[in-house]
C-alpha cells in the first residue's frame, strides 16, 4: 500500500504538471513546487488522506450504527479546517508576513470553502480505503484457497492409508493361514509402508522412497502368488534424483495389482522413469486381467484430483490407453530435484 500511495501523490502533486511541462516544451518550475503554501499544501493533504484511510474508514466502514462513521468523517472535516487556518491564516501571516486568503476573508466563508477542499481528501482516502480493502479481500480469498487446497491434498492422501492398508493385511491374513515363512518379514515391510504412509507430510518426496514403498507392495503381493509377479522397474540416474508429491505413484501400481496380470512372463509390468525436457516422464505398462474384478476403491480418480490440485493444467500429463491386451499409463510431471 505505501507505493500506491507514493505513486498517487507523486501524480496528484507533480506528475501531471510534469508531464503537461515536458509535452508542451516548458521549463519545469521546480522553485514554485517547493514554497511554504505548497509545502503545507502537501503535508495537510498527505494526513488528511492517511487519516481518513487508516483511522475513519477502515476502523468504522463496517461498524454498525452508521453514526460513528458519520462521527468520524465530521471530526476529520473539523480538524482538517482548523489545521489549515492555524498554520496558514494564524502561523503564516505572523512568520512570513501573508497567508493563503485575502486578508479579509471571513472566518465563515473560509469554512464553507474548505468543506469542499476537505471532503474532496476524504472522499480520496475512501478511494484508497477501497482499493485497499479489495487488495486484502484478494489476499485473505488466496490464503483461504491455499488452505482448502492443502486440506484436500491432505484428505486425499489420508484416504489411500486404510486403501493400502486394507490390501496388505488381507495378504498378510492370508500367510497367517498358510504359516508362510515370509510372513515376519512381510509384516517389516508393511511397517516400512505404514510410516511412509504415515508420517510423510512433506510437500515433496524422494522418487526413491517412492520405489522403496512400491517395492516392499510388490514384495508382499508376491507372497501370495505362485509362480513369481514378473516386474520391471527401470529408472534412469537423472530421474532418480527427482522429488515427486508423495503417494502419486501407488494407486497406479495398486491399479495394476487389482485389474492387471502380472504372471505373465511374455507381458510383464513395466514401471520406467526418465528425464526428458526438463520433465519426469514415468509410463506404467501391464497386461488386462481376464479376471472379473470387482469396481470401487479411490485408486484413479483421487490421483486425477491430486494432480489437478497440485499443477496448473499445463504442466502435467496424465494418460491412460488400452490396446493389444495392455493398459498404459503416463505421467509426465515438472522436473524437481
Amino acid at each position: 500500500m505505501v507505493w500506491v500511495y507514493v505513486f498517487f501523490f507523486f501524480m496528484y502533486f507533480w506528475g501531471f504538471n510534469l508531464m503537461g511541462n515536458v509535452n508542451a516544451g516548458l521549463p519545469i518550475p521546480w522553485n514554485r513546487m517547493f514554497e511554504p503554501l505548497d509545502l503545507t499544501f502537501y503535508f495537510y493533504t498527505v494526513l488528511t488522506v492517511a487519516l481518513a484511510h487508516f483511522m475513519v474508514f477502515r476502523p468504522y466502514f463496517h461498524r454498525r450504527p452508521r453514526w460513528k462513521l458519520l462521527a468520524a468523517i465530521s471530526t476529520l472535516l473539523v480538524l482538517f479546517i482548523l489545521f489549515r487556518y492555524l498554520v496558514e491564516e494564524i502561523l503564516f501571516p505572523i512568520f512570513l508576513g501573508y497567508g493563503n486568503y485575502n486578508p479579509g476573508t471571513s472566518f465563515r466563508y473560509y469554512v464553507i470553502d474548505n468543506v469542499y477542499f476537505g471532503l474532496i481528501r476524504i472522499f480520496i482516502g475512501f478511494v484508497l480505503f477501497l482499493f485497499d480493502e479489495m487488495f486484502r479481500n484478494l489476499q485473505k480469498q488466496a490464503a483461504l484457497k491455499a488452505l482448502n487446497r492443502k486440506a484436500e491434498l491432505n484428505f486425499l492422501q489420508a484416504q489411500m492409508n486404510p486403501h493400502f492398508l486394507f490390501n496388505s493385511l488381507n495378504n498378510l491374513y492370508a500367510l497367517a493361514l498358510d504359516k508362510h515363512p515370509g510372513t515376519a518379514d512381510a509384516i517389516l515391510k508393511l511397517g516400512d509402508m505404514m510410516r511412509y504412509v504415515t508420517y510423510q507430510r512433506e510437500e515433496l518426496t524422494g522418487l526413491d522412497q517412492e520405489l522403496s514403498y512400491i517395492n516392499n507392495l510388490l514384495a508382499i503381493e508376491q507372497l501370495r502368488h505362485e509362480p513369481s509377479l514378473q516386474t520391471i522397474i527401470s529408472v534412469s540416474p537423472e530421474a532418480a534424483a527427482a522429488r515427486i508429491a508423495p503417494l502419486l505413484l501407488i494407486p497406479l501400481v495398486e491399479n495394476a495389482l487389482k485389474h492387471g496380470d502380472l504372471l505373465d512372463p511374455q507381458q510383464p509390468f513395466r514401471l520406467e522413469a526418465s528425464k526428458e525436457d526438463g520433465q519426469l516422464r514415468i509410463t506404467l505398462v501391464n497386461k488386462i486381467s481376464n479376471h472379473i474384478v470387482e469396481k470401487g476403491g479411490l485408486g484413479l480418480s483421487n490421483l486425477r484430483r491430486r494432480l489437478s490440485l497440485l499443477y496448473l493444467p499445463h504442466q502435467y500429463l496424465f494418460e491412460t490407453s488400452s490396446a493389444n491386451g495392455q493398459f498404459m499409463v503416463r505421467l509426465n510431471l515438472p522436473f524437481n530435484s
